[in-house]
């Protein structure tokens, strides 16, 4: 799916993280499904003004999720899991180099991110909620999800307009 620069339906953003997704996809020779390449699109749309990205443990919001679940705050749970695994994501995929100056391995992040959304999966299918299955999918995923997030840096040009894109932003 090709988007335009411009549409009045598609915003900035996503239209240039698609293209930024399509060109990891190149890059890497991996064709993700399309729900799954959407997923891929959503996150880096939904952590584009995340500035406690780096500041949160991704461990500590995996061990938050648990308490939460033990005091029935559910909703709450969910959503610190869910960011657990888009830190695990992003940074094991975009940002490997913050890993090692961490000190830590970015497959570190990876098994973090992993655990995360199998958490998250598990958590939706004892509910009985749809997306379980779906994030077992993401899951199982991770390592190509990774794989074409670290291809979209080893494209020169395409890093050049993400940063432009990036500078732009207020």
């Amino acid at each position: 799916m090709l988007l335009p620069t411009v549409s009045p339906y598609v915003s900035g953003e996503i239209s240039v993280f698609e293209k930024l997704v399509q060109a990891g996809e190149a890059e890497s020779f991996v064709t993700l499904p399309y729900p799954i390449h959407l997923f891929l699109v959503g996150v880096l749309v939904d952590h584009l003004y995340d500035v406690k990205l780096f500041r949160e443990s991704v461990a500590l919001n995996l061990m938050n999720a648990t308490t939460k679940m033990r005091e029935n705050g559910r909703e709450q749970a969910n959503e610190l899991l869910m960011r657990a695994g888009d830190e695990g994501l992003l940074i094991a995929g975009l940002f490997p180099e913050t890993a090692r100056r961490l000190n830590v391995s970015p497959s570190y992040f990876r098994f973090m991110g992993q655990a995360a959304y199998a958490s998250l999966s598990a958590r939706h299918i004892v509910t009985g909620a749809n997306q379980g299955s779906f994030f077992d999918t993401v899951a199982e995923a991770f390592p190509v999800l990774e794989k074409v997030l670290k291809a979209t840096r080893s494209n020169p040009e395409e890093e050049a307009k993400l940063n432009a894109f990036l500078r732009s932003i207020p």
